[in-house]
């Protein structure tokens, strides 16, 4: 061996002897296989559980977006029944409107047509008077005629009588 071989052993040695309580607590400390199975059993554990857990926070924002999405649907129908029935309550007053001027129409034109019939009855109720008065007047003129033939035909009698009787 050579001079530098022996201390070189020795201290070696030293250094073994004064790993060897760190080696023991390694040992001790170091995990075994099986614990390290178990600890990468519970990575992947955790692990299948955080997926897990992001696929359900996932699938609850799908349903929720969907749950809106099912929300907006259901106002757009709403809105749409809405202006449906507005509309269908405007044409009913825009006929009932029309049927308003339909028959206020009718009334008038009924009325206009009373009054002609009224001032026709009076038309010819008054050309009836007339006729009826000019009937009288001829009438009278002819009964005054009657009597004035009468009373010449009298005084012609009295006057032959005076003639005679002279």
């Amino acid at each position: 061996m050579d001079p530098f071989g022996i201390p070189r052993a020795a201290i070696g040695l030293g250094l073994r002897v004064a790993k060897l309580p760190l080696d023991i607590a390694g040992a001790v400390l170091r995990p075994s296989p099986s614990d390290q199975e178990r600890e990468r059993a519970e990575t992947l554990r955790d692990a299948a559980r955080t997926q897990a857990e992001i696929a359900r926070e996932e699938r609850e924002r799908e349903e929720q977006a969907a749950q809106r999405q099912r929300e907006q649907a259901a106002e757009r129908e709403q809105a749409q029944k809405q202006r449906a029935a507005s509309e269908e309550q405007a044409r009913k007053r825009r006929a009932a409107e029309a049927e308003r001027r339909r028959k206020q129409a009718a009334e008038k034109s009924a009325a206009q047509r009373e009054e002609a019939i009224d001032g026709k009855a009076k038309r010819d109720q008054l050309e009836a008077l007339e006729a009826e008065k000019a009937a009288l007047d001829r009438r009278e003129a002819a009964l005054a005629t009657a009597d004035e033939a009468d009373r010449l035909e009298d005084a012609a009698a009295r006057a032959k009588g005076r003639r005679k009787g002279q």
